[in-house]
């Protein structure tokens, strides 16, 4: 009995089994925490949740609930990245690339579970294209905020509206900074303020100098004074922490080099070891202990690019 991918299927269930029940764990006890503050602040109302009450609460509808939080979550992912298509055709692309290797599987007699990784491995290729072009969009967005807030700024002190000095950076801003801020304006016509209308573009970037600006705009709103000379403080600060961005990838390129240099090495040596001598590597791919030495390998190799990724990563 070939107990190599039984081992390696075991093993994935239980590492992501394990991060999602500490995730659920996590906002539970959040949640839990949330609502014994808010009780021992109003004790005449009883608990409190910031939360809506939703009516789809009941376990009947929980399926449909998880439905619509993906759905939602999928199209959050498409407009961040800048694509076009949509999530229908997102989500159908996925479920083919998942169905078609465990149909050949199943057609030619192979091993199905071999053909059901190959599906996960398919079906995530799309939603990782879509994650690389947002890191790419997000980063050029975060170089342009500083040099919009400037337009604005000079809009602004021009004597215009803050909806006027919105449309001048929608217009003159290249993308993806330009588009995202009339869309932030479309949402202003709507009614929104425009604190209010920024937190999409927040949440859709996860961009913390965003969230920064939108901050500023709420409490200019609230207490007053010069908005120009607010954002001209937040701006600096938004230069001053790229700045620092920028120097800590410097001072960590050697651990990030390090990183790719480490993890290529055993499949540059194998492709290497199998062109000198094509039988050199075959003990070890016939062999029921060397395929439970490959899955292993495969494991320790993803666990220890994800640790090194951690410690060459610096939070700002």
């Amino acid at each position: 009995m070939n107990v190599a991918p039984l081992a390696l299927a075991t093993a994935l269930i239980t590492i992501f089994g394990g991060i999602g029940l500490t995730r659920h764990l996590h906002k539970g006890n959040q949640k839990k925490l949330l609502e014994s503050r808010l009780t021992s602040v109003t004790q005449k109302n009883g608990p409190i949740s910031i939360l809506r009450d939703n009516p789809l609460g009941s376990p009947a509808f929980s399926g449909i609930k998880s439905i619509r939080v993906l759905s939602a979550k999928v199209t959050l992912l498409i407009n961040a990245a800048g694509s076009t298509t949509t999530t229908e055709n997102l989500l159908s692309v996925s479920a083919i690339l998942l169905l078609m290797p465990i149909a050949a599987a199943a057609t030619f007699q192979l091993n199905l579970l071999a053909g059901f990784f190959a599906g996960i491995i398919l079906s995530s290729i799309p939603f990782l294209l879509l994650l690389v072009k947002k890191a790419v969009r997000r980063k050029k967005f975060i170089e342009q905020l500083p040099d919009a807030i400037d337009l604005l700024i000079s809009v602004l002190r021009s004597g215009h509206s803050i909806p006027q000095g919105v449309k001048a950076v929608g217009q003159e801003v290249p993308a993806p900074c330009g588009p995202e801020f009339m869309e932030v304006l479309q949402r202003m016509n709507l009614g929104l303020q425009l604190a209010e209308a920024l937190s999409y573009s927040c949440t859709k970037f996860s961009c913390h100098e965003l969230d920064l600006l939108r901050r500023a705009f709420a409490i200019q709103s609230e207490v007053g004074g010069s908005l120009a000379e607010l954002l001209e403080k937040t701006n600096m600060t938004l230069r001053q922490r790229l700045k620092l961005i920028k120097q800590v990838g410097v001072l960590t390129a050697q651990s990030r080099l390090t990183m790719v240099v480490v993890g290529a090495l055993p499949i540059v040596m194998a492709i290497a070891l199998n062109a000198m001598n094509p039988r050199y590597l075959l003990p070890l791919m016939e062999s029921d202990l060397g395929k439970q030495l490959i899955a292993a390998a495969v494991l320790l190799e993803i666990a220890g690019l994800v640790i090194m990724k951690k410690l060459a990563t610096v939070k700002i």
